[in-house]
């Protein structure tokens, strides 16, 4: 068993902050004139810096003492590649950094699908450093996770902690400067997302684990090794894991992934550790974050369903409205907007057996108190339902067509040549999982969206492989050109081919698909462990 330097790991790499009672989000970016001041600002914030260390004998495994109470906010740190420049790190340090945070997300647009819509040059004014000399480069990005009041709203640490940022960099005199320029109009002194809320049954305002297209949301982030105690571990891998080789079975071959994808200093699924730079003490615990700005066309989405939807009852002979929707829907996701996955449901009469089955475990209205311990057990086992699935049960795409957003976004076992029940997930799949974090936006002019942050120790193997191979293009998923219906560009094709299965006797085209997603902005950044900041901070950074 693996145990990690939680003391050391920055808390957002550990545990996502939306789960664990934190539903309003604020991130702030600086940019750094002078070296000097940069570092007595991060100096400044390195106290308040929340770590991974269990908040409670439930986060530790059920043993040990209680290491840290759960606190109110949260708060976590990254820089750019020009960031840890503008610190003075030094050029062998800075130059053994691997290109592609280097060059930045803007740069890689191109690589990435941000073409169109999504290009740059459409991207909210705080990131056009690379378009327009005028503005300045985006070095330091502070994340403040928050609680919330009975009514929804964010506890008052939130504005309390924004105005210490604030009045931090001014201590500088110009050496530190928050950066405005979020949002269409470029006004906002900084980005805010919020988790979906809902009238819980006593009127509180309960958070919702919904992307704004109504989807449940963050179901099968990945496990890595000593993420867990073993007792937990053996019960989180199952779905969220990798699928050992052997023969298939639901409950022992799931495994957790090696620690070092997602954090640097720690042994990977090729049985090394992941370059990163010199000395290899910055490096060590800390690892790469993408953070993007995803805006989702809500009403063209809906439209778009409900005309396809229309065509879908001429082909297969349904006729409510409500139905065609919904499977069109889950068709283009790969789940029900309920999270139960098409592989566990295939047919919409599936659904609707799950989720009488399952109310207690969807419904908020029906949930019992969190210390029922039936009940716990009951929570587990949907989340088994809803993740514990393999594509070699469905070859064919019949059931979740191969095109689908989550067979996309991890295909599991699916790219195994033989696809059989004694062969495991392939370590081209094993080798290209991210770390998801973030929550919905919503911001003054009405757009809404995602705030997407990606972690992983490779950013070119993963992140970008993902985004570039299985996003913006279907060849590994015998889909030619077309791009993923859900958050694809339509430069190449505008199709989602939905082959013949449960509850379509025909093979299905849902074609002239428009752009549902686009990207509004965003960076790479280095997310370093404590050890790193205080490096960064006194300036001590020796890579001899």
């Amino acid at each position: 068993m693996i145990e990690l330097d939680l003391p050391d790991l920055q808390g957002n790499i550990h545990r996502p902050y939306g789960r664990f009672g934190f539903p309003h989000s604020r991130h702030l970016f600086f940019t750094i004139a002078d070296a000097a001041a940069g570092r007595l600002f991060v100096q400044g914030i390195r106290p308040r810096i929340t770590t991974a260390e269990p908040w409670g004998k439930s986060e530790a495994g059920g043993t040990g003492p209680i290491l840290l109470r759960k606190p109110p906010i949260t708060l976590n740190i990254g820089f750019t590649y020009l960031g840890l420049r503008a610190l003075d790190l030094p050029t062998r340090t800075l130059r053994l950094l691997p290109d592609e945070f280097i060059d930045g997300m803007g740069c890689r647009a191109d690589i990435l699908g941000d073409v169109e819509g999504s290009a740059p040059r459409h991207w909210d004014p705080v990131w056009h450093a690379h378009l327009d000399g005028s503005v300045r480069p985006v070095h330091v990005w502070v994340s403040l996770n928050v609680g919330a009041n009975p009514d929804g709203t964010p506890l008052p640490e939130l504005a309390l902690w924004t105005t210490w940022l604030q009045e931090l960099a001014a201590k500088s005199n110009g050496g530190v400067a928050l950066l405005a320029g979020h949002g269409a109009d470029g006004q906002g002194l900084w980005q805010d997302s919020a988790a979906l809320m809902e009238p819980g049954p006593d009127g509180t305002m309960v958070p919702q684990p919904k992307e704004p297209f109504g989807f449940t949301d963050g179901i099968s982030d990945p496990v890595f090794r000593g993420q867990f105690q073993a007792d937990a571990e053996a019960r989180a891998v199952i779905g969220a894991g990798k699928i050992a080789e052997g023969p298939y079975d639901p409950k022992t071959s799931w495994k957790a992934l090696e620690t070092g994808e997602f954090i640097l200093g720690q042994v990977d699924e090729g049985q090394e550790f992941p370059v990163a730079t010199e000395p290899s003490g910055f490096a060590r615990n800390g690892t790469f974050m993408v953070w993007r700005k995803l805006r989702q066309d809500v009403p063209g989405f809906e439209a778009e369903m409900r005309r396809q939807a229309a065509l879908w009852k001429q082909v297969t002979g349904i006729s409510d409205d409500v139905e065609a929707y919904e499977i069109v829907s889950a068709k283009l996701v790969g789940r029900w907007r309920s999270g139960i996955p098409l592989l566990a449901a295939p047919s919409w009469a599936d659904h609707q057996r799950l989720m009488d089955e399952w109310a207690d475990c969807i419904d908020p209205a029906l949930c019992k108190p969190r210390d029922d311990v039936k009940h716990q057990e009951r929570l587990a086992a949907f989340a088994r339902l809803r993740t514990g699935f393999r594509y070699g049960d469905d070859p064919d795409g019949a059931k979740c067509p191969f095109g689908a957003h989550i067979r996309r976004a991890n295909p599991r076992d699916m790219l195994d040549p033989l696809l059989s029940d004694t062969h495991g997930a392939s370590t081209l799949t094993n080798r290209r999982r991210i770390l998801r974090r973030g929550l919905p936006y919503a911001d003054p002019d009405g757009e809404r969206g995602v705030i997407m942050m990606a972690i992983c120790s490779s950013i070119f193997r993963q992140f970008e492989f993902i985004q570039q191979q299985w996003m913006s293009y279907g060849l590994d998923f015998d889909a030619g050109n077309d791009t993923c219906p859900l958050t694809g560009n339509r430069a190449e094709s505008s199709k989602h081919v939905i082959p013949a299965g449960p509850a379509n006797a025909t093979p299905f085209i849902a074609a002239n698909l428009p752009e549902f997603v686009t990207t509004r902005g965003g960076d790479y950044f280095f997310v370093p462990s404590l050890t790193a900041i205080r490096m960064i901070a006194m300036g001590t950074v020796d890579p001899t």
